[in-house]
């Protein structure tokens, strides 16, 4: 026997056996119905946990970062901290050149002397107009008294009178000059203790205790603050806690909530897997060319310091997990629904809505007794009447399971669905209760489906 033939009966043997064993493993994977009319691909439950989650990106920074700007216009003359540094509040971080505002205290202070110097002299002023006025009223007094023996003039008494008169308006006058210069102290002295912050804002320092992160300037460097604040540093109090800035798509944000866990990874660390809490869901939308998105911030521990602000954090946001769940494929539950939607389509009725709730037949039978008889097309009243009268008759004859089996699915915290099962090469549709979906699988809380052969797709033969 040549090589050639060996090696051909050796494929063939080979391939016949993987055929052989698929089947054995999948017996039910194609199958045609008793009557060969249609044919079906099956699939049997499987047992596994499902996870739904809700991918997105983000960017690690430090929880607690300041980012050290300068309040003055001018140029870096000295720089004292370098990245990585650790500082202390007030420590010293870099110095803009004081000249110019030195001078302006200087300008400053000369001002406020001089207004104290005016008010000491005002003072004096006051106590001299003061003492001319007392004057004036003795030399009337003494007057008046020689006018009587008719030794004084009545011009003279009238001369005296205006005097004094003019004393006391010169008196009055200096109180309130004394007033004016108290007025321009006290502005000058403000000027000086704004010239005094101003030369103060030329030493930048730290407003906490951490390190440094980021450095903008180097010496020599001019800043200027006209318009908006030059960024100088970026100090991190620690970097043991973290927070991700995390972009999540409209669709999906309806899903997040706080306190949900949140795992994710980086590139720097590839085979690593990090985890997270949801902390805070901001309610400002973010619009990117149209593709509106939230910011939920994520709070992560870093006890190794080994995640660095910046990085791009690759994350998945744990909605709900169920594990060691029995669950079935996705395009079962898609066939089943589109195959109970045309059935639906032909069998219309205000049953048709109580599917999911397991009526039994003598529940049905006491519905359709109590529901009115109509003929033809009903109106919007008779439609208005049907449904009041079913909702008596389900108070009547559902019972408690079923009643608090029906307020879940209209909340929305039960979700029902149909499923194809295959029995005695014959299709039917049973009601199943969902629980988690995936991408892949989709929970069934109820029934059991161990004994069961599920229908993923199926085809009428012509």
């Amino acid at each position: 026997m040549s090589r050639w033939l060996r090696n051909f009966i050796l494929v063939t043997v080979i391939l016949c056996a993987s055929i052989l064993s698929i089947y054995k493993i999948h017996p039910d994977l194609f199958s045609t119905s008793s009557d060969d009319s249609t044919s079906y691909r099956t699939e049997s439950v499987s047992i596994g946990d499902i996870s739904l989650n809700v991918s997105a990106t983000g960017t690690l920074a430090a929880v607690n970062d300041v980012v050290v700007g300068a309040q003055l216009s001018g140029q870096v003359v000295k720089v004292y901290a370098d990245f990585n540094d650790s500082v202390e509040q007030g420590q010293l971080l870099a110095k803009i050149d004081p000249a110019s505002f030195a001078s302006k205290v200087a300008q400053a202070q000369a001002l406020a002397d001089k207004s104290k110097a005016d008010v000491a002299a005002q003072r004096f002023q006051i106590e001299r107009s003061k003492l001319n006025y007392e004057r004036s009223i003795r030399e009337l007094q003494r007057a008046k008294g020689l006018y009587s023996s008719q030794n004084v003039s009545e011009d003279a008494i009238d001369d005296l009178q205006t005097q004094s008169s003019q004393n006391k308006l010169d008196w009055q006058q200096s109180l309130v000059q004394l007033d004016i210069l108290k007025a321009t102290l006290a502005a000058n002295l403000a000027s000086l203790e704004q010239a005094q912050i101003e030369l103060n804002r030329t030493d930048i320092r730290a407003p906490i205790s951490g390190f440094v992160i980021n450095r903008e300037i180097e010496a020599g460097q001019t800043v200027a603050s006209s318009y908006n604040t030059p960024e100088l540093f970026t100090l991190a109090k620690n970097l043991s806690e973290m927070e991700i800035e995390a972009y999540i798509d409209e669709s999906d944000i309806g899903l997040v909530k706080e306190g949900q866990g949140v795992r994710f990874g980086v590139d720097a660390f590839a085979d690593r897997q990090f985890k997270g809490v949801v902390k805070q869901i901001r309610k400002a939308p973010q619009n990117n060319s149209g593709v509106v998105s939230y910011v939920v911030v994520i709070a992560t521990n870093n006890p190794n310091g080994i995640l660095l602000p910046g990085m791009t954090a690759n994350l998945d946001v744990a909605i709900q997990k169920m594990e060691h769940v029995q669950r079935v494929s996705n395009a079962a539950i898609r066939v089943a629904s589109r195959y109970s939607v045309s059935g639906d389509n032909k069998n219309k009725g205000p049953l048709s809505r109580l599917k999911y709730l397991n009526l039994t037949p003598d529940q049905v039978q006491q519905i359709k007794q109590g529901l009115p008889k109509t003929a033809g097309k009903p109106s919007a009243n008779a439609k208005k009447q049907t449904q009041q009268i079913l909702k008596k008759l389900l108070s009547e004859v559902l019972t408690t399971e079923q009643k608090k089996l029906q307020q879940q699915i209209r909340k929305g915290t039960v979700k029902m669905g149909p499923l194809l099962v295959l029995r005695d090469g014959n299709m039917t549709s049973i009601q199943a209760q969902f629980g988690v979906s995936d991408d892949k699988y989709t929970a069934v809380i109820t029934p059991d489906l161990s004994n069961e052969t599920i229908v993923t797709q199926f085809r009428e033969n012509k």
